[in-house]
């Protein structure tokens, strides 16, 4: 045999088995599917928390807001024991009502009319009765013609404790002006006299006043009253007092009584400065 075999029949080396490419495709197909199908389950929960984990940002998330703090628990209402009189119902004996009350004295309202240039007397007693005490004014005018001389009358009448009882005006032809409104001197009475009291819901008597127009207003035990004369056409007469008339009222007037409480004090009248400046120059 020749020492050099032919390459036909020289030995081939043993090598590993190759794996076909159909292997791997089909292998990393059904991994795909394996991982695609649990990352798409449950509403692709894990793809969402491989999302959030690694801040891919594949998804847009709906920001929740905190829930809400609780709210302390309100106590317990308080327990409260009525008396048994407090739920009987109302007796007709002891009911009372609003009263009106003078908040100026006899004396300082004569001392207010003085200011605004009335020259009443002083506050004193009555020449007719020792308990009675008041001030008044009075002037008459010169006759003219056929006609009736002007006169003014004031008075304020009250007790000797200086609580008012009622205050009066008459005046006979009084001066008008060409419209035919009372004289400003001659109103100026009433002006005081409506406000020194402090009673503001009387406000529509010194505009019928001024006008001349007949007026009678009531409210809580006070009476005010402007009227014409029926027989005398060119006579008024002017009343404002105070009458607890109804037994509400005289309840509530006994039981607010200074012989039970202690007076209050006068209002102090407000000063203006423009004015108080001169008279402290001097």
């Amino acid at each position: 045999m020749p020492d050099n075999p032919s390459p036909v029949y020289a030995k081939q080396p043993v090598g590993k088995p190759r794996i076909p490419v159909v292997f791997w495709l089909l292998l990393t197909i059904s991994l795909s599917l394996i991982i695609g199908t649990v990352l798409l389950s449950n509403d692709m929960k894990h793809l969402r928390t491989i999302d959030r984990y690694f801040g891919l940002n594949l998804f847009s998330y709906e920001v929740k807001p905190p829930p809400p703090k609780e709210l302390p628990r309100p106590a317990p209402p308080a327990s409260v024991r009525l008396p048994l009189h407090a739920l009987e119902p109302p007796m007709a004996q002891t009911a009372s009502t609003f009263l009106r009350t003078w908040r100026i004295s006899g004396a300082a309202m004569c001392a207010a009319l003085r200011d605004a240039g009335i020259q009443t007397s002083d506050w004193a007693a009555a020449s007719f009765n020792a308990a009675t005490f008041e001030c008044f004014f009075e002037h008459s005018g010169k006759r003219e013609n056929d006609q009736l001389p002007s006169s003014i009358f004031v008075i304020v009448r009250g007790d000797a404790a200086g609580t008012i009882n009622n205050m009066r005006v008459k005046i006979v032809n009084p001066e008008t002006d060409q419209n035919g409104q009372l004289d400003p001197s001659i109103l100026r009475i009433f002006e005081v006299m409506l406000s020194q009291p402090q009673w503001l819901d009387f406000h529509e008597a010194l505009n019928a006043i001024k006008n001349l127009r007949d007026i009678k207003e009531d409210g809580f035990g006070a009476s005010i009253t402007f009227s014409r004369e029926v027989l005398n056409p060119e006579r008024y007469n002017f009343t404002l007092s105070l009458d607890a008339a109804s037994e509400p009222q005289k309840r509530t007037r006994n039981y607010f009584s200074d012989r039970t409480w202690l007076p209050s004090p006068e209002p102090t009248a407000e000063i203006d400065p423009a004015q108080s400046a001169p008279a402290s120059a001097q």
